[in-house]
């Protein structure tokens, strides 16, 4: 049942306390109504018309913005509903009255493997709370790096269940993330279960964003709503009244609770032991890094058994808690070894197997958290429905009795809270002038820095302005010495190129004189040349004319004859 938040009234006067009782009886009148029915015997009326806590005053839920809902599969002649924001369901109606089905999803479940994401997937708004926990088999790890993957309610269109099993991180330095459901307003805000890169951290969806309404398969019956404070949290324990949540922080494994006691009440929570002091409370929601150790909390009233539970549990991945066979109700294993991937906004509903029988679930017709006990059936309703409201209306007259007491209490006690509001409003003046004055004083301090700062500042910027001066000077200092240094290269190479222009026009003129030299001696070697040959030339004719002279005057010579030689 949901606790109502109220508050005491200021005034003490008949007509105050006949709006008081109205708005009790009309509050009461409406829980009545529309609370759920979880006990047909005895033991379960008295349990109805056990006393109820004090009324506590609580924070408003902040509504879901839910962008558009989707039906798929859905047959063309349904009538789309009234308020766009509000679906239809298959048998609706018979569904929502008929106690039969208040176990429905602890007898048949669908099973699947879910491939998981690399990255965090976007969230989602379902209409209605993730059914208790199942009990899986977990056999040893197959290699030391192991991770237990699943073992949790997954969205599928529906919620099903995401079947654990050992698997290794998809890349390096990868972890896995654990599910994530809020209680937002009348909504189950669900991020899926991912792997997480290195160097990245969950980070919740923010109060007041627009969230993607689920997507729902055609035929599937509408759950039941969260029962249970605002905030994030895990299913209850196996076995439980569906509905009941359980608040846990951030990360923590919903498995956690496959060993505690089965509940019908709202109570059970779940406490986080950290290794390292990193928590923070942002819109009511608790966020908690690094969750190894969590404390389970029940009080007697939450659970089934009676009895008051608190045990310590290791919230590990590596090392998911071992709960003995037998009695609790127990996973199918998936009929195909190929996961299904995580719904996503924007995608249909997939086509999932065959749902399965769970094993050691409450049958049809028995009370969920009792096994045994008997449904309550249709015929006893209307008792059960009187007798609950006699209660309350007995309650109704104990709390107006309570509520007048309590006026009078006020009464008395008012005088002594005007004096404490008094010397209260005297303290604040005197807290406010301090405060004040210690304004005043920083805002002079901050001044006084501030003027300085600011000075500072412009020192700093005069400095650094002729310090750019001195440099630009310094700069065109080089540059006119480079200017100079290149005429001067300049002018030493033009006139070097002139002294060898010149040098190399004498020794063109050398050259040349040696030229006409060399030609004149060859002329004049040739003319002597001549010369002697004509001497010669004419020497031999000299000389043949004188041998000729010669030969004319002498006689001719006798040639020897016989005789001579004889």
């Amino acid at each position: 049942m949901h606790f109502r938040s109220s508050s005491r009234p200021t005034s003490y006067k008949l007509h105050a306390l006949a709006l008081v009782a109205m708005s009790v009886l009309a509050a009461c009148s409406k829980e009545s109504a529309t609370a759920p029915v979880t006990a047909a015997s005895d033991a379960a009326a008295s349990d109805a018309m056990a006393p109820l806590p004090a009324p506590v005053a609580t924070q408003a839920p902040a509504p879901v913005a839910v962008q558009g809902r989707s039906y798929s599969n859905a047959p063309q002649e349904a009538n789309p509903p009234a308020d766009s924001n509000q679906p239809s369901y298959a048998d609706e109606s018979a569904y929502a009255n008929d106690a039969a089905y208040a176990n429905d999803e602890q007898q048949q479940v669908v099973s699947v493997y879910v491939d998981p994401p690399l990255e965090q997937p976007a969230p989602v708004a379902v209409d209605w709370a993730p059914p208790p926990m199942l009990v899986e088999d977990v056999p040893p790890p197959p290699y030391p790096d192991a991770v237990w993957t699943g073992g949790y309610w997954a969205w599928q269109g529906r919620w099903v269940w995401g079947a654990g099993r050992w698997a290794r991180p998809p890349r390096p330095q990868y972890t896995w993330q654990q599910p994530y459901y809020e209680h937002r307003g009348d909504k189950v805000v669900y991020v899926p279960a991912y792997w997480s890169p290195p160097e990245q951290h969950f980070i919740a969806p923010a109060i007041g964003i627009a969230i993607v309404a689920a997507v729902i398969a055609f035929g599937v019956h509408a759950g039941h709503q969260a029962d249970g404070p605002q905030g994030v949290f895990i299913p209850p324990p196996p076995g439980s009244r569906p509905g009941i949540i359980v608040p846990a922080p951030i990360g923590t494994p919903p498995s956690v609770v496959i060993g505690a006691p089965a509940v019908i009440n709202v109570g059970m929570r779940v406490n986080g032991n950290v290794e390292k002091n990193s928590h923070n409370v942002t819109n009511n929601i608790t966020n908690i890094t690094n969750v190894r150790n969590v404390t389970i909390v029940a009080p007697p009233t939450a659970t089934a058994n009676g009895r008051g539970f608190q045990q310590a549990v290791a919230a590990d991945p590596h090392r998911p808690p071992q709960v003995a066979a037998g009695g609790r109700p127990t996973a199918p294993r998936p009929q195909s070894a190929t996961p299904v991937a995580a719904w996503q906004p924007g995608r249909p509903a997939p086509s999932l197997p065959a749902a399965q029988p769970v094993r050691g679930g409450p049958q049809r017709g028995q009370a969920p958290g009792r096994p045994g006990v008997p449904a309550p059936t249709a015929q006893a309703a209307p008792a059960r429905a009187q007798q609950a409201q006699q209660a309350q209306q007995a309650q109704q007259q104990k709390a107006l009795q309570e509520q007048a007491q309590r006026t009078q209490q006020q009464a008395e006690q008012q005088r002594g809270q005007q004096a404490q509001a008094q010397a209260q409003k005297v303290q604040q003046e005197q807290a406010q002038r301090a405060q004040q004055q210690q304004q005043a004083q920083q805002q002079k301090t901050q001044q006084e820095q501030a003027q300085k700062a600011q000075q500072q500042k412009q020192q700093e910027q005069s400095q650094k302005a002729q310090q750019e001066q001195a440099q630009r000077a310094q700069q065109q200092a080089q540059q006119q010495k480079a200017q100079q240094e290149q005429s001067q290269r300049a002018q030493q190479e033009q006139a070097q190129k002139a002294q060898a222009q010149a040098q190399q026009q004498h020794a063109q003129q050398d050259q040349q004189r040696a030229q006409q030299e060399q030609a004149a001696k060859a002329n004049e070697a040739k003319a002597n040349q001549a010369r002697a040959q004509a001497d010669k030339a004419k020497a031999e004719a000299d000389k043949a004319k004188a041998e000729a002279e010669a030969k004319a005057h002498t006689p001719p010579e006798r040639k020897p004859d016989d005789d001579d030689r004889k």
